[in-house]
């Protein structure tokens, strides 16, 4: 089952172990104006697998594009709703304005039992949004135990909290090409500019 869901996510690495299922965003990649891609990465811990129905989902994506939210597994659905019915992080609230991004697992069990073992990260979790700034809102991982000590194939819950979209830039964003294009053809002429000055500036002795 570890292979087939592996070949079916795409990416899907070995990590070292964590404390609880966990919610990180990996890159935000600039496509144009008002659109940016959110990428993140969910990591169970070594106590950890999912089951039929199991899911993750973040609060709040501010200015989400639809529909492009998706997913490079398809046993993780990607879907989106407006208000959840699933614990919120303390702090936080679910506002039914901004889309919540849901990602379903539908499988088999994978890791529900012989735990613990080692960490493991799923990528390829991804949304677009029309803002390319940060903040920060919460997110909810419903998973499954397999750590007969505290008892396997039995469901777990995590509250955190992760980066989201906001109004504002972000420094942190990958350039589109036609961006670096103008950023080196500027550096080029900001050079030419202060050779020219140098070389009027010389005073010649006779």
């Amino acid at each position: 089952m570890k292979y087939l869901f592996a070949a079916a996510a795409a990416v899907l690495a070995a990590a070292t172990p964590a404390t609880a299922a966990i919610l990180t965003l990996q890159s935000v990649q600039t496509n144009g104006p008002s659109n940016y891609t959110f990428r993140y990465q969910a990591t169970l811990n070594a106590n950890e697998g999912l089951r039929n129905g199991d899911r993750f989902v973040i609060f709040d994506f501010d200015g989400y594009i639809s529909p492009s939210v998706g997913s490079s597994s398809p046993l993780l659905v990607a879907s989106t709703e407006l208000v959840s019915a699933a614990p919120l992080t303390p702090g936080f609230t679910d506002d039914p304005t901004k889309t919540n991004l849901v990602f379903t697992y539908f499988g088999s069990g994978f890791r529900t039992t012989g735990g613990p073992t080692l960490a493991f990260d799923i990528e390829g979790l991804s949304a677009r949004s029309v803002f390319g700034g940060v903040s920060s809102d919460g997110f909810y991982a419903r998973t499954t135990k397999n750590d007969p000590t505290t008892g396997a194939d039995t469901a777990l819950f995590t509250l955190g909290s992760v980066t989201i979209p906001a109004p504002g830039n972000n420094p942190n964003a990958v350039p589109e090409p036609a961006t670096w294009a103008m950023m080196i053809g500027g550096l080029g002429l900001i050079g030419a500019s202060m050779r020219r000055r140098r070389s009027a500036g010389r005073i010649v002795y006779a």
